[in-house]
């Protein structure tokens, strides 16, 4: 009968007829003692176990003596292998049994009893089996010897049964568990060979199962005692197979070798191919999609992404520069997903088709570009530069739909152009820059806002443009409002007229290379000089903050003197003036392959050099002589003595590059308590430094060590770089290791009902403690909870953290706690009883209006709600909390809110529709008037307007509504209704008055007409200058409209004395070119009017003088000569009469019309015409004196009219004269005279 070691044995072999056998001639039997069986052992192990029971079963039957491995039977030992790691293999498999080694793995506890109780399990059988090629060569003896000395140290019992034919030996070893498995590892370590396990895992796991700081794989060597070498990256060829996925992160390789006896080799590569599985079983996989495509891939790959739902299929949006669809999620899975996506990607490519429509330029704003690619699956691209048409990309079948549907939005636009090009008189500089402050100071934007249109203005880069010689401004409105449109512009055009040129300073005498330093440099000067200033391209413009007189079209404006202003601010860029006189250009010359050591990775080492100088004060170009490109020199342009220090610090880095050619590095020694922090999650903050520096970083493993309790321990972190860049960030990690050593946590109890009001509204109260003290003050979450990830987050609701320097945080403390005393002392409580139709108001939109009064009151509120409660009392109640101004406050608040609603009124009435416009007045100005009238100036806008809403023209509607303050709105509907019946009862009456008195009931700025209608309560409308007619209208009750009508008699009445018709021929001569008036004026306080011809005698008054005659030019170079020729006859029947209206008092008419009388008749008598040249017009002046006082003379004297030219007359030379011949040779001896004198 076979052993049980026989048996076990042929189970290991799988082969019951040999284990049949084994008793004559197949098996021989080993063991140093005999074997003893235990009827309570029972024996499992994860991969091998052996159990037996007292009860006698048949070696046949499974369930005593299952096979190896399970229920299934296992694989041959000659045939099985591990695959490595590599292309071919596309799901992570963990590792069979090796060949050399067919085991059970430890026991596991034995099946609880029938009864209920476990068996306790005191000790268990392992079976294993090793190759004879596996085995060292040993003499029995010595086999014998190793056994018993096995035996004896780990107090089991052990046999042995060898194969005759394979050579291959079975060991049972029998006894406590943990004896079990050190006899095992003893066993197979002095009887085996060592061997070497070489397979690949991928590269991207390899800190996986190292783990932080070896934590995973040092136990794995402990354990089985083994030495496990890990390739590097570099060392190991990336894979190349034509069948591997290009986008698999997974794909590169590296290889482990595991050193050691068979067992421990086996299971420590089980061990990693385990990690390998785990962190294998997910993909990340990329798809590139055409530009054309991606628009439609998320709609197109939808069933796709429901399909695969376990996975996180990631699709670029169409506005982003990203072209890749990243697939994550389960390998195979991934890999399905791609193939898939990469199918529908291209049926859809042969879809999509592009359509060019032709749009004007200003509607492309309006093109709803998303909408349309959400609803039509089309998308909308605007023209690229060069291009002009618009296009529409998608499925044919849907692109007429997504016309039609942009046609429709953008035709719901109009946009006007404003051109401001045309704004004081063409000045396209001085507009250019008006144009960049208004979009700079928001003026732009509130004339929007106020107007409720869109205005867009030029950007900066485009207004610097010095090509550009428009200056279009567009005025977008989504309706056809002409007057909205009329209302825009004419703001604009008042806005641009108030900023005038003298109003401004241009500065252009700064370098370039400064511009971008003059907002520093005279930010001061300008704030306290009340000076706003742009800068476009080269030019630096100064605008005077004064406020200017509004206008109605594009003026010249007086504006007020801003020189001292300017010159001030202008002074303050004397400095930027002194610097550009210190500009330097150096041209360094340095080979091309080492201008990349100055710059540096990344350019850091450049970024340190500037960084070291002032800044904007030097520019660097590599291969580059400031002229052109060249490869091997460097340009540095900028201040001299920055200059200098640049090329000093390029010297000294390249110099360190010629002497560490190798690379330099350095140690810097920080405290071991700091790292994990120094470092940051997941490597966040030496990332950063690394990042910053661009330098190589390693942390001493030692360092990392997280048993290290000790706080003088040091850990040495080693920088690798260029050397500039090395020193200075370790520096910087030395800085940061300092402040973190020096950073303390204090918790501080501070009950939670003070936390919103210690914080303040937005935090200001906690932040500007945290700015002052450099530290980081932490309080509760809202809702209580007390889990953060934050280590130094508040563990109770009572709590309150300070993180920082100590010393910052000692000074934080004792301020937060005086705070908290204070808040203690202030924490007043107060019950408000809130109607029930009030507390949605109090309460707002998700509790807005009562978290906006308890953040700006700085108090805390509870409200006491019962349905029943409030149904029966018809009030709710809540308690505030805080202090007696907070609560002050709050109260106020919300009783003004509860007083509104309780006073709240609506009021609609009807009013024939032809009244609207008489509500509404030009503008709106009887519509305000009416709510003025009424006490609603004061109101806010949105409330403002609720006051008086009056259906628009066209709507139909005849229903007008007042809403809000019940006293206010009584005083709007009867005003409305006072206004509506004035005008039933109004009648409408013609006025005949003289055109030349409309302006009497006009006024300055039409001020005498408003007055006139506010104090008859009738309106006046006055026909247009340019219109002939003579005819007002006057509307109103017929009382008032009487009372009017005399009060306009009485103010437009003639106030004239005396009149004198002259005619039209003579109204020139008599006037004096208009001198007369003044002359009436100064000697006789007199005034004259012209009634309806007022125009026309001004224009008389100032005609030129006729074209002299060709005999009255001078010959053979004369320097003067006086000719005489007939007057032409004046037919006074067929003339127009000008009236002269004498208005003063009877006797200074009098004697004022006389004078007129003599002059009318002189000119009457005047039969001749004098022309009086001279070759040097200069000499005129000796003859119209000091004021015209010689001229005078000779008019009275001679009794002749004498009109002497400008310099800037038709015919300068000469002086034209009118009277009789005798009078005439008067006046020409008289001029002679006095150009001789």
């Amino acid at each position: 009968m076979p052993t049980p070691a026989e048996i076990i044995a042929a189970r290991v072999n799988n082969s019951l007829d040999e284990a049949a056998n084994s008793a004559t001639s197949d098996v021989t039997t080993e063991s140093a003692d005999d074997y003893s069986y235990s009827s309570n052992s029972a024996a499992q192990d994860d991969q091998e176990s052996v159990a037996t029971s007292a009860s006698a079963r048949s070696i046949s039957d499974e369930s005593a003596f299952p096979a190896l491995g399970g229920g299934k039977k296992s694989p041959s030992v000659s045939g099985t292998s591990t695959p490595s790691w590599g292309p071919s293999m596309k799901t992570p498999i963990s590792g069979s049994p090796s060949p050399a080694l067919r085991a059970k793995s430890p026991a596991t506890p034995a099946p609880k009893a029938t009864n209920g109780n476990r068996f306790k399990v005191s000790t268990i059988q392992e079976a294993f089996s090793l190759d004879v090629e596996d085995q060292l060569n040993v003499a029995r003896p010595e086999f014998i010897k190793i056994l018993t000395t096995v035996k004896a140290d780990t107090n089991t019992n052990i046999e042995c049964t060898t194969s005759q034919h394979t050579k291959k030996r079975t060991f049972l070893i029998t006894g406590k568990p943990e004896d079990v498995k050190t006899a095992k590892r003893i066993v197979i370590k002095k009887l085996t060979k060592p061997v070497t396990s070489v397979f690949t895992v991928p590269a991207k796991i390899r800190s996986r199962i190292i783990g932080p700081q070896g934590k995973t794989l040092k136990p794995i060597i402990q354990e089985n005692d083994v030495k496990i070498d890990i390739g590097n990256v570099e060392e190991t060829p990336e894979v190349s197979d034509e069948n591997e996925d290009e986008d698999d992160i997974f794909a590169q390789t590296i290889k482990i070798t595991i050193d050691g006896d068979v067992e421990g080799c086996k299971r420590a590569k089980s061990l990693i191919l385990a990690i390998v599985k785990e962190e294998t079983k997910n993909l990340t996989a990329k798809i590139k999609v055409d530009d054309l495509v991606k628009p439609f891939a998320g709609s197109a790959l939808k069933s796709i992404i429901a399909k695969y739902s376990d996975l996180d299929i990631s699709i670029p949006d169409y506005k982003t520069s990203s072209n890749t669809i990243l697939i994550s999620g389960n390998r195979e899975l991934a890999l399905q997903a791609k193939s898939e996506i990469n199918e529908a990607l291209s049926a859809l490519s042969g879809k999509i088709v592009v359509e060019e429509v032709p749009i004007p330029k200003v509607k492309h704003q309006f093109l709803p570009i998303s909408s349309i690619l959400e609803e039509e699956n089309v998308l909308i691209k605007l023209p690229a530069e060069g291009e002009s048409n618009v296009k529409f990309i998608g499925e044919k079948k849907k692109l007429a739909a997504a016309k039609e549907k942009a046609r429709q939005t953008t035709s719901a636009y109009k946009v006007e152009v404003l051109d401001m090009s045309k704004a004081h008189k063409g000045n396209l500089k001085h507009v250019k820059a008006v144009a960049a402050l208004l979009n700079k100071n928001g003026v732009f934007k509130e004339i929007a806002s106020s107007h409720d249109v869109s205005i867009n203005v030029p950007s900066i880069k485009t207004l610097s443009d010095e090509s550009i010689a428009s200056i279009p401004i567009e005025i977008v409105s989504k309706n056809d409002d002409a007057e909205q449109i009329k209302n825009v512009r004419k703001a604009i055009v008042q806005v641009v007229n108030k900023i005038t040129p003298d109003q401004t300073k241009v500065v252009e005498d700064i370098d370039p290379f400064f511009l971008a330093k003059v907002p520093e440099t005279i930010k001061d000067a300008a704030k306290q000089n009340k000076v706003s200033y742009v800068i476009l391209g080269k030019q630096i413009t100064l605008f005077s903050d004064e406020q200017e007189q509004e206008s109605e079209d594009f003026d010249f404006v007086e504006s007020a003197d801003s020189t001292s202003a300017f010159a001030k601010v202008d002074e303050s860029l004397n400095s930027l003036r002194e610097l550009a006189s210190n500009l330097e250009a150096v041209v360094l010359s340095v080979p091309a392959k080492d201008q990349a050591v100055i710059s540096g990775p990344r350019g850091t080492t450049l970024k340190s050099i500037l960084n070291d100088v002032e800044a904007n004060s030097v520019t660097v170009k590599f291969h580059s002589n400031g002229e052109k490109n060249s490869d091997d020199e460097i340009y540095i342009h900028g201040v001299k003595s920055e200059v200098a220090k640049v090329k000093k610090d390029i010297a000294a880095v390249l110099a360190d590059a010629q002497e560490y050619k190798e690379g330099y590095s350095a140690t810097v020694s920080v405290p071991s308590g700091t790292l994990s922090r120094l470092i940051g999650k997941s490597g966040a903050h030496l990332n950063a430094i690394r990042d910053q520096f661009g330098v190589k970083i390693d942390v001493s493993d030692e360092g990392k060590d997280d048993d290290k309790k000790d706080a003088s321990s040091k850990t040495d972190i080693v920088i690798s770089g260029i050397k500039r860049n090395v020193e200075q960030a370790k520096a910087d990690i030395h800085n940061q290791a300092k402040k973190l050593a020096d950073e303390t946590l204090t918790r501080i109890k501070i009950e939670s009902q003070y936390h919103r009001r210690m914080i303040g509204q937005n935090g200001i109260y906690i932040n500007r403690l945290q700015d002052k003290y450099n530290v980081k003050i932490r309080f509760p979450s809202v809702d209580g909870a007390n889990g953060s990830a934050f280590a130094d987050a508040p563990k109770t609701k009572d709590e309150v953290t300070i993180k920082g320097p100590s010393k910052g945080v000692a000074k934080a403390e004792e301020e937060l706690k005086e705070l908290y005393q204070f808040e203690k002392e202030n924490g007043f409580k107060e019950t408000i009883k809130i109607p029930t139709k009030a507390i949605a108001r109090v309460i707002g939109k998700s509790g807005e209006t009562i978290n906006d009064i308890a953040d700006g009151s700085g108090i805390e509120y509870k409200f006491k709600r019962d349905t029943e409660s409030e149904e029966s009392l018809g009030y709710a109640e809540v308690e505030l909390t805080g202090s007696k101004s907070a609560l002050k406050e709050a109260t106020k608040k919300i009783q003004e809110i509860i007083e509104e609603i309780e006073n709240f009124a609506s009021v609609t009435i009807k009013v024939d529709p032809k009244y609207h416009r008489d509500l509404i007045g030009q503008g709106g100005s009887v519509m305000k008037e009416i709510i003025s009238k009424a006490g609603g100036d004061d109101l806010p806008r949105s409330k403002y307007f609720r006051l008086l809403s009056i259906p628009n023209e066209g709507s139909g509607s005849d229903e007008v509504t007042s809403q809000g303050d019940k006293s206010i709105v009584d005083k709007v509907i009867e005003q409305v209704n006072k206004i509506v019946a004035n005008k039933v009862a109004s009648i409408s009456e013609d006025f005949e008055l003289a055109k030349e008195k409309h302006r009497l009931i006009v006024g300055p700025s039409g001020s005498i007409r408003h007055s006139l209608q506010e104090e008859f309560g009738a309106s006046i409308d006055i026909p247009r200058p340019s219109d002939a007619s003579t005819t007002i209208k006057l509307s109103g009750l017929p009382e008032n409209v009487e009372a009017l009508k005399a009060k306009i008699i009485e103010l437009t009445k003639d106030d004239w004395n005396l009149s004198i018709d002259i005619p039209e021929a003579y109204h020139a001569l008599v006037s004096e070119k208009g001198a007369i008036f003044k002359k009436l004026k100064s000697d006789f306080n007199v005034e004259v009017q012209h009634g309806n011809l007022t125009r026309q005698a001004a224009k008389l008054s100032s005609s030129s003088i006729p074209t002299p005659p060709e005999e009255a030019f001078a010959v053979d170079d004369a320097a003067t000569k006086f000719t005489i020729v007939d007057n032409t006859v004046v037919d006074e029947s067929d003339g127009v009469v000008i009236p002269w209206r004498l208005k003063g008092s009877a006797e200074s008419t009098a004697k004022a019309a006389k004078l007129i009388e003599e002059r009318l008749a002189n000119a009457k008598a005047a039969k001749s015409v004098g022309w009086f040249y001279s070759k040097n017009p200069s000499v005129f002046s000796k003859i119209v004196g000091p004021q015209g006082s010689k001229i005078n003379q000779i008019r009275k004297k001679t009794n002749t009219f004498i009109t002497v030219p400008r310099a800037n007359d038709k015919n300068p030379n000469f002086v034209y004269l009118i009277g009789s011949e005798e009078n005439l040779e008067k006046a020409k001896s008289e001029i002679e005279h006095a150009l001789k004198n």
